[in-house]
This record gives structure tokens, C-alpha cells and sequence, in this order.
């Protein structure tokens, strides 16, 4: 986890500090979150190994919301070729944990989670998992819970899962995009309201489910997996690790404010595609410029990627795409900086580049730029 020295940060946290103060304490809060150290006390890097893929659900069997739905037959396929290549599945804490203390978990780990608490995770996505006896985690935004809302499991029935074994984690209170300031609302105003929702919806998760809710570290996943780099340091300041939804396997560089999972849906669920995802590695990119996803025009961004040398990893063969545009990297350090960029304007609401290299072994490694533009949560 981050954790700053109060000299460092005091006067940002009581709202006083200059902006150069702010960058300086946000840059050294994020270096500290992607395991990065300031140049004179840098140590070298051990190399690079993937912690593990995690995979991110919605629905399973309803066919009313195929953007956020897995069919019953694609799901279970999906599990089924996680047991037939005997892939080691943990709980998303082992994982964090792993990533904390900067160890490598066994090759084919991968963590199973799901947004929002929908009702069809405990009818239908519960007893394919409980037959196997498999970990699995929901992240809960807790309003429409509370309020009885259809379409999501009850505080009972998330309690009865809880005693098989299934933990809960933050998916914030309101579901807003929470990196998006509101007409005439100035930054100290957004934060104490992005502090309240995500507080508020802590404290209802401890409160109905105690200990089944991760709490050290407290884990969050963004609405909608979208963040900036002010949600970030917020983030860093209440502590918790937090998940998008841009594509690719968690690494030792990865970064514990931004944390990459693979989403599914009915359109993007096949087989084929899923195996190529659970198989992959995690690139490591170990310097990346813009960190910021959020974008203040529709010009598609240049993004500069810095990378560890690693063992296995073709960076001559790398290759990124963007909106089905195929990104030649050009090389400013040979198989170890480049830049890409697009050329068609990015489009309001969510986009990515994605990255990806082979290893000569059949599997890819793996990288997910995310960029918003607009309000978001579209």
C-alpha cells in the first residue's frame, strides 16, 4: 500500500499545499504504488513475473442485459477449461497479497470476480463455482442494495453466501463516475464526496457482512473501471487497491491503483478468446507517459511505455491496436521504450490501446491503456 510521510502529504490532506507541492507528493504516491522509487535510491528491478489474470463478470444467464451478461453455457465452458488445464485459482486476496509483497504466484493463477451484486452471481454463478469449491469475489455498489432494488441479490442472500465462503469488496455507494467533477463543484467539494461514497459503502459492507468484506487492504473497483489520476491519489489516501476493467495479467510492475482485469461479456466470451487471455503474462511496463486516462480532447493520445527487460518478451514483435487500427511502435530505445499512437479521434465515453507481444511459447504478453473522454459511464 501507499503510505507517505506525513511531512510529505500533511498539507494536501488539510487541503492547504501549492499545486507544485501537490504534483510532487501525487508523483511520489504513485511511484510508490507501481513499486517505483525515486532515481537516487532506485534498487534493480527483480525480473519481472505475472501474479496472476483476473477475470470480471457481471451477469451469467440473463439475457436481458447481453452487454453485461455471460450466457450459462459460456460461463460454464469457461470453468470448465480452468479445471481440464488445471489452472490455480485463488482468492483475489492472494493476489494482492502476492503483488504487495512482490512475489510470483504459480503459473495458470487466476482470481474470479464480479461487479455490481447482480442477482443472476448467487442463482446461477454461485453453484457452477461452490461444485468446484472455488473462491471468488463481488465487488457491491451498496445504494440499490439497500434500497431493495430488483436485479440485485439481498444483504440475506450475500450473508448465505458469505458463510460458503465468498468475500465482498467496494464498487463505491452511487456507481457514478467517480473521477468526474460536477458543474461549478470545485476539487476539495469532489473529494469529500468521493471520500463519503466510497466510506459510506465500506461501512455498509462491514457492517452486513463483517468479515467477509476485504478489508487489509480495503479493495476497490472503479464504476465502470474508470479513473484519473485525482481518483487515484484519493484512492492511494483511504488506503485501498483498486481494479479497472482495461484488459491484461497483473505483474510485479503493475500498478495497485489501476490494476487490469479481463471482462466478459456474451459478445467476447468465446472460448478461443478466453484462453489466449487466462494464458497471457503480464508486459512489464515499468514507465508510462500519460498515467492520466482522462482526456480534455478528442486528439488520440501519443503514449510513451518504458519496459523491463524480461526473459521471453519479443519486443520486436510488439504490437498495439486501437479501434481497429494496428499501432506500429516506434522504438526510442531499442526493446525497451517506445511510443504509439492512433489516428482516429478518440471517442466520448471509453476507449484503449492495447499491447501486446509474444513469448514463443503460445502465450502473449499483455497490456491495456485506458482513455475517457467525456462525464464517463457511458
Amino acid at each position: 500500500m501507499v503510505s507517505l510521510p506525513d511531512s510529505t502529504c500533511s498539507s494536501e490532506r488539510a487541503g492547504r499545499r501549492g499545486p507544485a507541492g501537490g504534483l510532487r507528493c501525487l508523483a511520489l504516491a504513485l511511484m510508490l504504488a507501481t513499486g517505483l522509487t525515486p532515481a537516487a535510491a532506485q534498487s534493480p528491478a527483480p525480473t519481472p513475473e505475472t501474479v496472476a489474470s483476473v477475470l470480471m463478470y457481471h451477469r451469467v444467464g440473463n439475457a436481458d442485459h447481453p452487454s453485461t451478461n455471460v450466457t450459462r453455457a459460456q460461463f460454464r465452458a469457461h470453468l470448465d477449461y480452468l479445471e481440464a488445464e488445471d489452472f490455480n485459482v485463488v482468492p483475489l486476496a492472494r493476489v494482492v497479497q502476492a503483488l504487495e509483497r512482490n512475489q510470483p504466484l504459480p503459473p495458470r493463477t487466476v482470481a474470479i470476480t464480479f461487479d455490481d451484486g447482480y442477482y443472476s452471481v448467487g442463482a446461477t454463478a454461485h453453484p457452477m463455482l461452490e461444485a468446484r469449491d472455488w473462491p471468488y469475489t463481488v465487488f457491491v455498489n451498496t445504494a440499490p442494495v439497500n434500497a431493495g432494488q430488483a436485479g440485485h441479490m439481498s444483504w440475506d442472500r450475500m450473508r448465505e453466501l458469505a458463510a460458503d465462503g465468498v468475500r465482498f469488496a467496494n464498487h463505491s455507494r452511487s456507481h457514478t463516475p467517480l473521477f468526474h467533477r460536477r458543474d461549478g463543484e470545485t476539487r476539495p467539494r469532489w473529494r469529500d464526496r468521493v471520500r463519503g461514497d466510497l466510506m459510506d459503502a465500506q461501512a455498509s459492507l462491514r457492517d452486513e457482512l463483517g468479515e467477509a468484506v476485504h478489508q487489509s487492504p480495503p479493495l476497490l473497483a472503479y464504476p465502470y473501471g474508470e479513473y484519473s489520476l485525482e481518483l487515484m491519489d484519493q484512492v492511494a489516501e483511504l488506503g485501498f487497491v483498486a481494479f479497472g476493467q482495461q484488459s491484461g495479467a497483473i505483474g510485479l510492475h503493475s500498478n495497485s491503483l489501476a490494476l487490469p482485469r479481463y471482462s466478459f461479456n456474451e459478445r467476447y466470451a468465446e472460448l478461443e478468446r478466453f484462453r489466449v487471455k487466462v494464458h497471457s503474462r503480464a508486459l512489464p511496463v515499468i514507465e508510462q507517459a500519460p498515467l492520466d486516462p482522462v482526456r480534455s480532447s478528442r486528439a488520440a493520445p501519443a503514449l510513451a511505455i518504458t519496459l523491463a527487460p524480461t526473459p521471453g518478451l519479443r519486443a520486436g514483435q510488439l504490437a498495439c491496436y486501437y479501434r481497429g487500427e494496428r499501432l506500429t511502435p516506434d522504438w526510442l530505445e531499442a526493446d525497451q521504450r517506445f511510443e504509439v499512437q492512433g489516428e482516429a479521434p478518440i471517442p466520448v465515453g471509453r476507449t484503449r490501446y492495447n499491447c501486446t507481444a509474444p513469448d514463443g511459447e503460445g502465450r502473449y504478453f499483455w497490456f491495456s491503456q485506458l482513455w475517457v473522454y467525456g462525464d464517463g459511464g457511458t
